[in-house]
């Protein structure tokens, strides 16, 4: 199969360390990788979760990558499909844990819900999980109320880059605070 030029480039760039370039082949393909792991895990919290795992191990491996003529998603889907696999065995080895009280709680507003159930320094341990660029886009959008274009001025980097890291930083905090995503209607 040949591989389209342009995703071979971006490729290359996304290679020498360009985020924005990375930004557009997570634009082409994170759909398709979620897809595949809602097919698989048949929960959206889930499937957006190793999603963005997929990427962020992505982002890791770049440097190793080598254009074989298979396609760039071919490759996606296999890190996808390897977590999936994991995630469903440690699924099956979790236990459910009970609410306190015994009530749902409400999901009016779930940042409150958010703010009462951690703390500054659980937080603060969980930032340091994060790479400078997660911290820093954490720090833009979420302490300074920053908008997505503002951000990405302040950091030289397109708003598609800094949506991405945006993405990946709050998974990762979740993931760190050992917190589920909570599906609101």
């Amino acid at each position: 199969m040949v591989v389209d030029c342009c995703e071979q480039e971006l490729i290359l760039r996304a290679q020498r360390g360009e985020v924005e370039a990375f930004a557009s082949l997570y634009d082409s393909h994170a759909g398709p990788v979620y897809g595949y792991l809602y097919k698989r895990l048949d929960q959206p919290a889930d499937a957006e979760d190793v999603t963005a795992e997929v990427f962020v191990r992505a982002i890791r491996a770049l440097p190793s990558f080598e254009q074989t003529g298979a396609p760039f998603g071919a490759w996606l889907i296999r890190i996808a499909h390897n977590l999936a696999v994991n995630h469903q065995k440690k699924q099956s080895r979790r236990q459910e844990v009970a609410l306190m009280n015994g009530d749902a709680p409400s999901a009016a507003d779930p940042a409150e819900l958010a703010l009462q159930q951690i703390t500054f320094e659980e937080v603060s341990a969980a930032m340091e999980q994060l790479t400078d660029l997660q911290r820093q886009v954490i720090e833009f959008r979420f302490l300074r109320q920053l908008t997505i274009a503002e951000t990405a001025d302040r950091m030289s980097r397109t708003e598609g880059a800094v949506k991405f890291l945006q993405h990946s930083a709050v998974r990762a905090l979740r993931r760190s605070l050992g917190y589920l995503e909570m599906e609101i209607d």
